[in-house]
């Protein structure tokens, strides 16, 4: 047992021995009852004796789940706790603690329980067994009513204001329920989607309801209005508990002791405004599991809080008239208050100011036992701290000065002093992650300075750790085999790949792996690739120290260690990559793409392409573009297939048929040549749309460049008739996005763009173009960073030579005043150009603009575009 005092908190108790998981105060504030597996015990808060605390031995096997007093005067004396499925009442009288009623009716454990307001007999309990019990201390034999839920009921609260109100929680939905109105619920609420831990009623509201869930926030619901929540209050953890404060709109919240996270303290909220907590109570060194109200004593104008923790420390804290203030309410500071009263018996030695004593309180607990740190000095006079921090190579020295208004929104100050062994680069790193961590903390109230000194070990750690990384790299070999493994981050770090396969450009597949010879010797030590760097620990763990080790060590053996009989020659031992030529595989031919015409009518270009195919061997297609030639009949110039009542539905055979046999090449070709019947009019359609000034780009398509993909080679199919070994063979790789697949023309379209790729990638940038001229749709909006040029008559902007507000040309030279059309080139600073040859000619002799703005053009452009 020890007591403790602070600036917030000036009372701390630590009773160990009790294990304690439930906390009550009696109506008065004045005993507190902490109750647990082997003890229940009662202790007098205005009692300054440290010794003097009453315990009753327990012989239960159970925990107590909760505990409260009874709120009335009349029936003070009584105190309730629950034990699995049972309700124990306990009378406190005369220095002694009696068991006067047993309660028992749930048939599961009970979660909850709550005795009414104003009615000294009446109690309520809720139970896994979706019951909730109202019990009359008068008759305790059974309850007097039963409320039965579907769900698990974890919660219960009587209405502050109303006697009759009565509610419940129910995994993350609320029921209100009448005493006066049977057993059916009056209002049912859907407040969250994951499970309430606590509800509170506002004492001063009565249709005001406050809930804390899992889903890290607090509801308030007006049961007059239940369709949708009030408002919202956002935390960063799922909420234990959230209950009213008895002064202003104030609102005390705690984590949920399950996660133990390490936030173990209570923030104070104004729930005017959300957006931060007013305060953080910081002292407890585990989760709160119960935290409870004083009553006010007359004239005091302090508000007590009174909490209990896991660690068994039962802290009671001050609530002075600034923090009061920051949660809306105005205390009647007028009252005759003496500030020692509340210390009558208490001799605090140093009586520092209040923002002295919040530095005090962090100072107090600071934890000296930081691995690699030591506190030099703390002076709480000049407000500064001074500490060491000592890693393989670094010795840092670093000084924490406070303000007066520290931590209520202004960080500590930073200073690595003289005597540190880092340079300047890694000092102002560490000083500015310093104090971004410090400005986090303060910005919600709490203190910063153990986080602070934590991190900059972790920090001074982290450069110690990469220097040697940078050191052991930089020599051709790795360090010996007792350090594999021994950071983590190489449990993380992929095992470098040793083969692979993957199509690139077109038509050809590289190969890359270990040679027939390394392999087998590889096969003695492991069969298979390790997952990750750090495996190569526990393989080269049996070699001498001495031995130097690389990666490429774990796959190749040393000259001495080869059989005499392998030939040792170099070359057998190289890695090699091979290129292999895959373009039997596929049906595109390249020679081909090369000699097919899309000029003239349709016949003529049948025959042709029939006879460029027949060269190349591909009787299969010659076959196609005579069924093409003989389908087109006499009327080719008008590009009508109504001549053979069976021409347009063998054509549109003939294209899917090999664009399920993956030949993209003949598929676009004949869509370029038979598309439907409507598709001349609509690429007409489109050729004028696009040489519209509106529009940009060229009809022809005259620029070579096409949005290709970098990894590998792939056909854009409806699906592929090859093995799953060719996997880029799939409509589903991103190299080209597809059109809209809804009609048989955007199938058309899209085989043409997937073969316009595949023409690029061959380099035959004019047969691409030539069948981008068949696209239908216009190309695709440029998406990304493009400079806009103001028209020099009405000053809008302009993406193209012609303005299209007011239809003049945009752009006139500054060299020989006329209109550009074609390529040009502006400053960036002033805005001044005009045709490309001009500007090149201009400043290939001078530096200043031709305008005789006084701007060194290319010097200021060149500066805007630097990095």
């Amino acid at each position: 047992m020890a007591l403790r005092w602070n600036s917030e908190f000036y009372m701390a108790m630590e009773h160990r021995d009790l294990q304690a998981n439930a906390m009550a105060l009696n109506n008065t504030g004045t005993y507190v009852l902490l109750a647990g597996r082997r003890y229940i015990a009662i202790r007098n808060l205005d009692d300054n004796d440290v010794d003097n605390i009453k315990k009753f031995p327990r012989q239960s096997k159970y925990d107590v789940g909760a505990a409260e007093w009874n709120h009335t005067d009349y029936n003070s004396d009584l105190c309730v706790i629950s034990s699995n499925q049972r309700l124990e009442v306990l009378t406190w009288r005369s220095g002694e603690l009696t068991q006067t009623h047993s309660l028992r009716a749930h048939t599961r454990v009970i979660t909850d329980l709550n005795w009414h307001r104003t009615d000294p007999h009446l109690l309520a309990s809720s139970s896994v067994d979706t019951f909730i019990h109202l019990w009359d201390l008068r008759d305790s034999r059974r309850p007097t009513s039963s409320l039965s839920a579907i769900a698990e009921a974890s919660q219960v609260r009587w209405n502050y204001v109303n006697p009759h109100i009565l509610a419940t929680a129910h995994d993350g939905d609320i029921k209100l329920w009448d005493n006066r109105k049977g057993t059916a619920p009056v209002l049912y609420l859907s407040a969250h989607l994951a499970k309430i831990h606590g509800l509170d009623w506002n004492p001063n509201i009565e249709s005001q309801l406050a809930t804390s869930s899992q889903d890290n926030t607090v509801k308030f619901f007006d049961i007059n209005n239940p369709k949708k929540a009030e408002y919202v209050l956002n935390t960063n953890a799922p909420v234990w508990r959230a209950r009213f404060t008895p002064f202003g709109n104030g609102l005390v919240t705690v984590v949920v002791p399950q996660l133990r996270r390490g936030e173990n303290s209570l923030l104070l909220w104004n729930t005017a405004n959300r957006a931060t907590p007013v305060h953080t109570f910081v002292g407890h060194r585990d989760v709160v599991l119960e935290f409870e109200w004083r009553k006010q004593k007359g004239g005091d104008i302090d508000f007590q809080l009174v909490t209990w923790s896991k660690d068994q420390s039962l802290l009671v804290w001050r609530i002075e008239p600034f923090l009061q203030k920051l949660c809306g309410h105005e205390p009647d500071e007028s009252k005759d208050l003496d500030s020692d009263d509340i210390f009558e018996s208490v001799e605090i030695p140093n009586k520092l100011s209040q923002k002295s004593q919040a530095l005090q309180q962090e100072f107090s607990l600071l934890n000296l036992q930081i691995p690699k740190m030591d506190v030099l000095k703390m002076d709480l006079v000049k407000r500064f701290c001074t500490v060491c921090a000592k890693t393989n190579n670094f010795l840092v020295l670093l000084q924490v000065s406070f303000p007066t208004a520290y931590p209520h929104g202004v960080p500590p100050t930073f200073q690595v002093l003289q005597d540190s062994s880092i340079d300047d680069s890694t000092s102002a790193k560490l000083l500015q992650t310093l104090t971004h961590i410090a400005q986090q903390r303060v910005l919600k109230n709490r203190t910063c300075l153990e986080p602070c000194l934590r991190h900059m070990v972790a920090t001074l750690e982290q450069l110690a750790s990469d220097l040697n990384d940078k050191r052991r790299y930089d020599s051709p070999y790795f360090e010996p085999p007792n350090l594999f493994g021994a950071y983590n981050e190489d449990a993380y770090i992929p095992f470098p790949r040793t083969s692979g396969a993957k199509f690139c450009s077109v038509s050809t597949l590289v190969c890359f792996g270990r040679p027939t010879v390394s392999r087998r010797f590889a096969t003695k030590m492991d069969s298979s690739t390790p997952r990750a760097l750090s495996a190569l620990g526990s393989v080269f763990s049996s070699k001498r120290p001495s031995d130097t080790i690389t990666i490429s060590s774990f796959y190749y053996q040393t000259q001495r260690n080869r059989p005499k009989h392998i030939n040792t020659a170099h070359n057998l031992f190289r890695p090699q990559v091979v290129l292999y030529d895959t373009s039997e595989l596929f049906y595109v031919n390249k020679q081909l793409a090369g000699k097919y015409i899309l000029d003239g009518d349709v016949g003529t270009l049948c025959k042709y392409n029939g006879n460029e195919a027949a060269r190349v061997g591909r009787w299969d297609l010659v076959q196609a573009w005579t069924l093409a030639e003989l389908v087109s009949g006499p009327q080719q110039a008008e590009e009508d297939m109504h001549c053979n009542p069976f021409g347009t539905q063998l054509m549109k055979f003939l294209i899917e048929h090999y664009a399920s046999k993956t030949d993209i090449q003949m598929a676009a070709m004949l869509s370029c040549v038979f598309g439907k019947e409507h598709e001349h009019t609509n690429r007409k359609q489109s050729l004028k749309s696009l040489l519209s000034p509106g529009t940009g780009g060229s009809p022809y398509h005259t620029i070579p460049p096409a949005d290709v993909v970098a990894d590998g080679w792939v056909f854009p199919l409806l699906r592929s008739a090859r093995s799953n070994s060719l996997d880029n063979l799939r409509i589903e790789d991103n190299s080209i996005v597809p059109l809209k697949v809804n009609t048989t023309t955007s199938l058309y379209e899209y085989y043409k763009q997937a073969y316009a790729e595949i023409l690029h990638r061959w380099d035959l940038l004019y047969e691409r173009v030539e069948i981008l001229k068949y696209m239908c749709v216009p190309g695709e909006i440029h998406k990304g960073v493009e400079f806009l040029s103001d028209c020099q008559h009405c000053l809008e902007p302009s993406r193209n030579c012609r303005c299209a507000a007011c239809k003049k040309l945009s752009l006139n030279c500054v060299v020989c005043h006329i209109s550009v059309r074609g390529s040009s080139n502006c400053c960036l600073v002033c805005g001044h150009g005009g045709h490309t040859i001009h500007m090149q000619q201009w400043f290939s002799s001078y530096e200043m603009c031709p305008s005789g703005c006084g701007c060194r053009c290319l010097i200021e452009t060149g500066t805007v575009l630097s990095p």
